[in-house]
């Protein structure tokens, strides 16, 4: 049974184990400041070798509906069936957005861009032959591929958000060379605009050859009115994407060359910074360890 007493002796036992823990550290100081010390130069050290990355921001928005789309909506319930067989979309292109923001996230649009400004060279440096322009090794297994550069370069490289409620579209490249990074996050929203010009375009003189056709068949007035009706709204989407550059994105703020000193990564404080709180803590959980290990030795030769 515990008495008061014994209460007393525990609580003085932990003041001398709290004591004997500070006496523990005021004497293995110098250690403790080593270790900090030591911890923050390698981290500092690290921060500053660690290669720059760069943030190109491009800010968009989908282009004005009414341009494209403007009474073709009053049609699509009149017109629909017909519309349809044609593969002539009446719809407003509200629910055209999350089609145009995957498009930009779609491997076959991005594997597109690789290849048309020849960025495997540039994403796999290191296993590049600049000299004698192939990939270094023998097995061909190795090299990099087509999936592999889509991969790394929509997981690491390009991002694209748009907020639902402005419509606002932030397409962000993250790269270690800012002149590239800016020229591939501008080229990323022309050539999307570019894709999709000549996609509608296609599309549109598919759907006005099979109206034309079916206009030659009917004779009756009814459908050659609303045959001519669809017509003349793809003659005016026809129109749009000939002389539209930013079809289906227009740029707000294009990306912009930054200053040298404006890299995203390394967050060089911030490393420092963890760096001599690592180095502390290593530094007391030393000195702990090592003065158990003391203690315990000291007991078995008692």
């Amino acid at each position: 049974m515990n008495t008061p007493n014994n209460h007393i002796d525990d609580q003085q036992d932990d003041e001398i184990d709290l004591f004997a823990l500070w006496d523990t550290l005021v004497q293995n100081k110098w250690l403790i400041i080593a270790a900090t010390v030591l911890s923050l130069a390698l981290a500092t050290t690290l921060a500053f070798i660690m290669t720059p990355k760069y943030e190109a921001k491009v800010l968009a928005t989908f282009t004005e509906e009414g341009k494209s789309s403007g009474g073709l909506s009053a049609l699509a319930g009149q017109f629909g069936g017909l519309a349809e067989m044609a593969g002539v979309n009446l719809g407003s292109g509200g629910g055209n957005k999350e089609a145009m923001i995957a498009y930009l996230k779609s491997r076959i649009f991005i594997e597109g861009f690789i290849k048309e400004n020849n960025l495997m060279p540039i994403l796999y440096a290191k296993q590049w032959d600049a000299t004698n322009k192939k990939w270094i090794g023998d097995d061909p297994e190795k090299f990099p591929t087509a999936w592999k550069a889509y991969e790394f370069f929509s997981k690491n490289i390009v991002d694209v958000q748009m907020d639902k409620k402005t419509s606002l579209i932030t397409l962000t490249v993250t790269w270690k060379d800012r002149t590239q990074a800016v020229a591939w996050a501008n080229g990323l929203i022309a050539r999307a605009n570019a894709n999709l010009r000549e996609k509608t375009i296609a599309e549109t003189q598919l759907s006005q050859s099979y109206l034309e056709k079916e206009l030659q068949k009917t004779s009756l007035v009814d459908v050659q009115n609303t045959i001519y009706r669809v017509l003349e709204s793809q003659i005016k989407t026809m129109m749009m994407a000939n002389t539209q550059e930013q079809f289906a994105f227009k740029v707000i703020d294009p990306a912009a060359l930054m200053d040298e000193t404006a890299f995203v990564k390394p967050k060089r404080p911030m490393i420092i910074a963890l760096g001599g709180i690592a180095g502390l803590f290593l530094g007391i959980l030393f000195v702990f360890i090592r003065q158990a290990i003391r203690n315990r030795k000291a007991q078995k030769t008692v």
